[in-house]
């Protein structure tokens, strides 16, 4: 008796020792979470509270590593490293705890897949993950969302179904702010096809569940999305009545020089560029940025430009071109694609104005200069081309040769470095198109071997039951027998 009880305390002590180690490895694993997420991916400290995530179990390490996976920007190294982290995560993580690490590989691959070569790892993951894991109905119509956004850059077709699924399962559990969220999806998948009619009608369908629905704040507005949509049907009168409701949600007018872009868009359809004029002029007052300011410039003397008033235009094409080459000079910007495509819009100003010297002066220089990035060698292209149009125009046959061979030596050093990795990716997509062909062949391969696997075990599991029936039988008989005798 007495061995028993010491037995028993002994017991009791060590599941309270345990107890004490598991209370203590939680605490540090929720101190870790909250340190990660205050600190910089990649930086020494954020790289140092990983690793000491190595020594804890692997429930609390998953903990961590989902954390970590979760604090990237859109940086190509931070998205690469959150990979890592989450696959870790997904490897080690106990079934309850995976569903969620599942769903923020999803989101990552759907960033990451126009950044890194993952495409193929990312598509095996997104079509067998359902068979590796029991999604509650709520994970489920998530995951198809995020299938629907990763599929959007890579296969449309596949989009729209994950799309449907996702919709389908939102209206089953009466998630109106999913279901919002969800036709906004669609609404951009039909942008991507310019099927604009469409894609309208989904902004209008996510806008019906918004009036009536109870969580207004939770859901990010849309309005300006359905401003767009207007704008490119033409619509311009009802694209204003939007971007007024944009307008209404800015917290101050430090914003106002993005919208006031759009803005103008539509008056300017309507032909009334003077008001235009005054949207963008109000932007540019208290616009800091140095690329929307240049932007806003270039629109206000398009403005002018469409009504004829190329002195006005000029003016203030010479202020973006002063300014962005100030705004280059500060930042290191090795002649930036903006840059040549201010001179080309100022060349052609003053063409149009009548001073022809001026203009072919003015873009020879511009293609003299040293274009390196991709971008701008594109631009300088567009320069030389049109110097060509106007030598040709002036009947200055050798002038236009000597430019016309500028131009193809800079397009052949394009195409000799980018335009192989063009065609890469198309060879690429149509792999990736042939891999779910694949999968999805094996996936239905083991469907049909999962259901005579199941038919097996059926008719396997009816065969013992048989036999322990007769065999039952038999005994009690023979015991009856028996029994008589």
């Amino acid at each position: 008796m007495r061995q028993n009880v010491i037995v028993a305390c002994l017991g009791v002590m060590v599941l309270l020792l345990l107890s004490s180690c598991r209370r203590g490895e939680k605490m540090r694993t929720e101190e870790l979470c909250r340190e990660l997420e205050s600190s910089v991916m990649l930086s020494p400290v954020f790289d140092s509270l990983v690793n000491e995530a190595m020594h804890l179990p692997k429930f609390f390490r998953s903990k961590v590593l989902l954390t970590a996976g979760t604090r990237y920007s859109m940086k190509r190294e931070q998205l690469c490293r959150a990979k890592v982290y989450l696959q870790e995560a997904f490897r080690i993580a106990p079934r309850d705890l995976k569903r969620s690490v599942a769903l923020e590989l999803a989101r990552l691959y759907g960033s990451l897949v126009l950044r890194d070569d993952c495409t193929e790892e990312a598509i095996r993951f997104m079509s067998t993950v359902r068979s590796r894991i029991v999604f509650t109905r709520e994970d489920e119509a998530e995951f198809y969302y995020l299938k629907a956004r990763f599929f959007k850059s890579i296969n449309m077709e596949r989009a729209f179904t994950a799309v449907s699924q996702a919709l389908s399962l939102y209206k089953g559990l009466s998630d109106v702010k999913g279901q919002i969220e969800t036709y906004c999806l669609k609404a951009s998948l039909h942008g991507v096809l310019e099927e604009y009619e469409e894609q309208y009608a989904c902004y209008e369908e996510a806008y019906r569940l918004l009036r009536r629905s109870r969580t207004k704040n939770q859901v990010k507005p849309f309005y300006e999305q359905m401003a767009a949509s207007l704008k490119k049907l033409g619509r311009h009168e009802e694209a204003l009545l939007w971007y007024e409701e944009v307008l209404k949600e800015l917290p101050d007018s430090s914003g106002f020089g993005r919208y006031g872009v759009q803005v103008s868009e539509a008056y300017s359809g309507l032909g009334y560029h003077e008001k235009a004029r005054d949207v963008l002029k109000l932007g540019l007052k208290n616009e800091t940025r140095g690329g929307l300011r240049n932007v806003l410039l270039c629109r206000i003397a398009d403005s002018f430009m469409r009504e004829g008033l190329r002195d006005s235009a000029l003016v203030y094409l010479k202020t973006a071109i002063d300014f962005y080459e100030g705004y280059a000079k500060v930042n290191n910007l090795k002649i930036p694609r903006v840059m040549l495509v201010n001179y080309l819009n100022y060349g052609r100003c003053l063409w149009e104005d009548g001073q022809r010297d001026s203009a072919i002066v003015y873009l020879n220089e511009a293609g003299n200069k040293k274009a390196e990035s991709r971008e701008s060698q594109l631009a300088q292209a567009q320069v030389l081309e049109q110097l060509c149009e106007y030598y040709e125009e002036q009947g200055d046959r050798q002038a236009f040769c000597e430019v016309f061979y500028r131009r193809d030596s800079i397009m052949e050093e394009y195409q000799s470095v980018y335009d192989d990795g063009r065609y890469r990716r198309v060879l690429e997509r149509y792999k990736n198109q042939k891999l779910l062909r694949e999968i999805e062949e094996m996936n239905r391969k083991q469907e049909e071997t999962n259901w005579w696997l199941v038919l097996s075990l059926i008719m396997t599991v009816g065969v013992i039951a048989s036999v322990l029936v007769y065999t039952w039988i038999s005994w009690g008989k023979l015991k009856e027998h028996n029994h008589k005798r």
